[in-house]
């Protein structure tokens, strides 16, 4: 029998997995690029506190792979075929904003705003170019493995000597924190809960990456050991609200209207919190942080901080500390990347990036955006990564990201608007029924009878 769907092709999958049936997206290019894979995640794994200089400029690892890949990754966008999403313009706008508050507000400060858009937008552009289609995505999650892996082992040394090795070496803080009598680790990261933060991303996306259970299981639980081993509060829970979301996915996985009932259970949740205790805040923070007493410093920072941007919404204080008539408040203490942004960029910087952050998997209620596809692989991964694009969210509400961490946020944006766009351009299953003129067949991918 002939099969007459255009633009499918059927890949061998790993060893004791299915074949992987893949659709191509219009007549973009979906080929893995390993060297591009492997250099990213070598800048990613190399301490982002580690730089030096390049002809006269400040360098870090993630910043010179950016620099490298940057052009590549423009004339890889540019291709026929590749598609311009509304989340590709408020990251534009987002990385615009920053650069152009500080020309025109703050010149002396433009470089540091550059190394800060560069990161942020250099990994966005990164990864929509070169981790798009499934064999480039794939090949990413395979990259990521090792990643992790080395990642983790470091925090396991950080435990076993008794100190931040990196931080050590780099002469930076090397002083442990202790959490519950239990060191705190950091490996590569500058603080325990950036690397908390990476982990629980990790996780998110192999729980949908891996097609067998004992695989799953394994990564993921490297990816849980590697949580627990920082210690910190919100990427821990992050990780609790991850696993329970993916079980009632698989537990209601044949019922579209899952999602809905999830966001009402959250918001009755929340609503019954709000009602029933005099101080809702206070009550979260003491009965969901390992240490309430760092929850309840966040909360002081939050209500200083909404103080302070006050006095300039509309472009913020920079990169110093805010204001000489105001408090002293240095905004580098600020634990919450969306108050940082707030007062280094003003309010509208926030606007733009969480808007970033929500189109890159959400373009509205009229319209289609969810599978199923001919690729069922995607499609579980364009649900990894919402939830490892929310871990960032959320986390950020308790942490400051920089560096790495920042530039693998607009990373993992990047690569679920790549997810996205491919979503565009893949048939569905719907569609099989008038695109298939032969006798029902089994599709080799799916073992599903058409």
């Amino acid at each position: 029998m002939r099969n007459r769907l255009p633009n499918v092709a059927v890949a061998k999958g790993p060893v004791g997995q299915e074949p992987w049936l893949i659709a191509s997206a219009g007549a973009a290019s979906q080929r893995a690029h390993p060297f591009a894979t492997w250099l990213f995640i070598i800048g990613l794994v190399l301490p982002g506190d580690m730089s030096f200089l390049l002809g006269g400029a400040k360098f870090n690892p993630e910043r010179l792979v950016i620099a490298l890949l940057m052009i590549p990754a423009f004339l890889l966008l540019l291709q026929k075929g590749r598609r311009f999403l509304a989340c590709d313009l408020f990251v534009l706008l987002a990385a615009a904003w920053m650069l152009g508050v500080s020309a025109e507000v703050r010149s002396a400060e433009l470089s540091s705003a550059g190394a800060v858009a560069l990161e942020f937008l250099g990994g966005y552009i990164v990864a929509r170019a070169f981790f798009f289609g499934h064999l480039a995505v794939a090949d990413f999650i395979k990259v990521l493995k090792v990643a992790v892996v080395t990642i983790v082992a470091v925090a396991m040394v950080d435990h076993m000597s008794g100190k931040l090795i990196v931080n050590s070496f780099l002469g930076l803080n090397s002083e442990p924190e202790y959490r519950n009598g239990l060191m705190r680790a950091a490996s590569v990261f500058p603080h325990a809960i950036s690397y908390g933060t990476f982990c629980t991303a990790a996780g998110a996306i192999f729980l949908y990456s891996e097609s067998r259970q004992v695989s799953r299981i394994c990564w993921v639980g490297i990816a849980f050991v590697g949580c627990f081993l920082a210690m910190s509060s919100a990427p821990m829970l992050m990780f609790m609200v991850v696993l329970s979301a993916y079980s009632y996915d698989r537990l209601l996985k044949s019922s579209p209207w899952r999602w809905k009932l999830f966001a009402a259970v959250i918001g009755a949740v929340l609503a019954f919190i709000y009602l029933t205790t005099n101080n809702p805040t206070s009550w979260i923070i003491a009965h969901l942080t390992l240490d309430p007493s760092t929850g309840y410093f966040r909360k002081a920072t939050w209500d200083r901080a909404f103080y302070n941007i006050g006095f300039a919404p509309w472009v913020g204080f920079g990169f110093g500390d805010i204001g000489e008539s105001l408090e002293f408040f240095d905004n580098a203490s600020v634990d919450a990347v969306w108050l940082v942004i707030a007062l280094r960029f003003g309010v509208p910087i926030v606007v733009f990036l969480l808007l970033a952050n929500v189109t890159s998997f959400f373009v509205g209620f009229g319209r289609k955006t969810v599978g199923p596809t001919m690729d069922v692989y995607m499609d579980r991964m364009r649900t990894g990564f919402t939830f490892a694009v929310m871990t960032f969210v959320l986390v950020g509400l308790t942490v400051h990201y920089w560096n790495t961490m920042w530039m693998l946020w607009g990373a993992y944006i990047g690569i679920r608007a790549s997810l996205y766009e491919h979503f565009l351009g893949t048939r569905h299953l719907s569609e099989l029924s008038t695109a298939w003129y032969d006798p029902p067949v089994y599709v080799p991918a799916t073992g599903r009878r058409w």
